[in-house]
């Protein structure tokens, strides 16, 4: 039998682009028919708009190409920088390891770049080519029901709809490398805290789509997925902790009491054989007794470089990571002249484990 149609689902049901089978009952989601009729007269909206601007770049023999969303950056994508670190010698920044999956807080720059940043560059842009390779993402397609649009401190600014309180969900793609277009994932499709985030094939679901906070549900600027109402039921039902917000952060930062998470969460080859190498290596360095403090008294964000990203409550307050969103720009050099070198970029790139450069990017992994 098909599952019953809610609201939480309407976002998958948008950027699916797919036909589904599900049951509409009155009393379960009253108002549901009523937000798929809104959805589509704003479509209808949304191309009869298109098709004028069309006529009227013929009309004048133009050829521009239709005006973006604002979370689209003008296409160019964005570089997702955690807000702690903008000050620090090494700003960090969502971003790939280059031979696997894995999504990390590594530096957002090549070495000799951080040094020049003025003051305040989170509020402006950034050139492509100043950046590590595999920090670059691509915001969208987002569903319709609210809005995004960055402010002057470099948020992405999160409008709730009028039936989503979390605003627009949105699929996070990878700008760079072999793995280009593919999809910010929590893995395994975990719907508990704990789950490590790496690029995936993208698919469609609540574990891919992504909305932003905007001091409500979640932090100003915190990035983080939704559990959907048949999931919270399930795990309600087997008396299971409920999570419905599971917001990007680092594992040993916050609050919150992380003993537990890993006890249903079955682990594979891979993470077994890395919890060994944890273990010879000895404590992780924000385990250690002397590890940096920022002044507001919590261990300096840096002592995660390199570390993957997992799901955390977005009540963790620590663990979760808030977020600037800064477009980038593109340089014409015109020729090699000017450009930095792949050498000097390779240093910057070890304190995260990778060795990549800007000629890379289109490197077969």
């Amino acid at each position: 039998s098909p599952t019953t149609m809610t609201l939480d689902y309407l976002p998958t049901l948008e950027l699916s682009g797919d036909l589904f089978a599900r049951k509409f009952d009155d009393a379960v989601e009253p108002l549901i028919k009523d937000y798929i009729d809104k959805r589509r007269e704003k479509e209808e909206e949304r191309l009869k708009r298109e098709k004028e601007f069309m006529k009227d770049m013929e009309a004048e023999n133009k050829t521009e190409s239709l005006p973006l969303e604002e979370w689209e950056f003008q296409g160019e994508g964005v570089l997702i920088v955690a807000k702690e670190t903008v000050g620090d010698k090494e700003p960090l920044c969502l971003g790939m390891e280059k031979d696997n999956n894995k999504v990390l807080l590594r530096p957002c720059f090549r070495k000799e770049v951080p040094p020049t940043l003025s003051p305040n560059w989170e509020t402006g842009a950034v050139i492509i080519e100043e950046t590590i390779s595999y920090n670059r993402w691509d915001i969208g397609p987002c569903s319709s029901d609210g809005d995004l649009k960055r402010n002057e401190t470099g948020e992405l600014e999160m409008i709730p709809g009028e039936y989503s309180v979390t605003g627009p969900k949105c699929m996070l793609k990878i700008g760079d490398g072999a793995r280009a277009g593919r999809c910010l994932d929590v893995d395994s499709e975990r719907n508990q805290p704990g789950g490590l985030m790496h690029i995936y094939p993208c698919v469609t679901k609540w574990h891919q789509l992504f909305s932003f906070g905007n001091g409500t549900i979640a932090p100003r600027g915190a990035i983080h997925a939704s559990l959907p109402l048949h999931i919270v039921r399930q795990l309600e039902n087997k008396k299971k902790n409920v999570t419905a917000q599971l917001c990007l952060g680092v594992k040993g930062r916050g609050d919150a009491d992380e003993s537990s998470w890993d006890e249903d969460k079955g682990k594979n080859e891979e993470e077994e054989k890395e919890d060994n190498q944890d273990a010879e290596v000895g404590p992780h360095p924000w385990e250690q007794p002397d590890a940096d403090l920022y002044p507001n008294g919590r261990k300096s964000l840096q002592l995660w470089s390199g570390q993957q990203i997992q799901t955390t409550p977005c009540s963790n307050s620590g663990a979760v990571i808030e977020w600037y969103y800064v477009p980038f720009i593109i340089e014409d050099y015109g020729d090699e002249e000017g450009m930095i070198s792949d050498a000097d970029a390779s240093s910057s790139e070890k304190s995260s484990g990778n060795s990549a450069t800007m000629s890379e990017t289109d490197e077969e992994l």
